[in-house]
């Protein structure tokens, strides 16, 4: 009984592997990576939050006290360590706090983007911090954006380490 299955299937392998045809190309495989770069959230996005908002007085920040500061914010699920340094547990929790509010499959719709966004209304609401970003144009939003769109296997792929940290003064009203 056993000889009949496995004859078979040894005759059908050999087929198949016959109907290559000899040569196999090597082509690239297009990677779809499933999550972001540490370091370039480091060098590109974490500084946005902790930046001084354009426009508004005094110092705040998206990682204030009064906001997403991870200790005492009132800004939702998005909880962040203030002046978090490279390579630190601090920082490795900021990148993954900003990855769970980051759409790998379509950036455009990121929480993380979409939140402070000017005349977006999220699921949730709009921002209670307001609008933050006037437009998608936004050095910053561009960064986070940016960030978001490239996928790695490993978030510390030779991919990373290429982004361009946004002119802070620039970004948000």
């Amino acid at each position: 009984m056993r000889q009949r299955v496995v004859q078979p299937l040894i005759a059908s392998a050999c087929i198949l592997l016959g109907a290559c045809g000899g040569e196999v190309e090597n082509s690239p495989v297009s990677a779809t990576g499933g999550t972001l770069c540490v370091e370039d959230y480091a060098e590109c996005v974490n500084p946005i939050f902790d930046a001084v908002i354009n426009g508004r007085t005094g110092q705040t920040t998206c990682a204030s006290s009064g906001c997403h500061d991870v200790g005492a914010g009132s800004g939702g699920a998005f909880k962040i360590f203030p002046g978090a340094e490279p390579g630190s547990v601090e920082m490795m929790a900021n990148f993954f706090s900003a990855r769970s509010f980051s759409n790998l499959d379509n950036p455009d719709q990121s929480k993380l983007l979409l939140e402070p966004l000017q005349g977006v209304f999220s699921i949730t609401g709009t921002h209670t911090g307001g609008d933050i970003f006037p437009s998608v144009d936004d050095a910053c939003y561009q960064a986070i954006r940016e960030w978001i769109s490239v996928r790695v296997e490993d978030e510390q792929a030779a991919s990373c380490g290429f982004c361009t940290p946004p002119a802070l003064p620039e970004c948000g009203y």
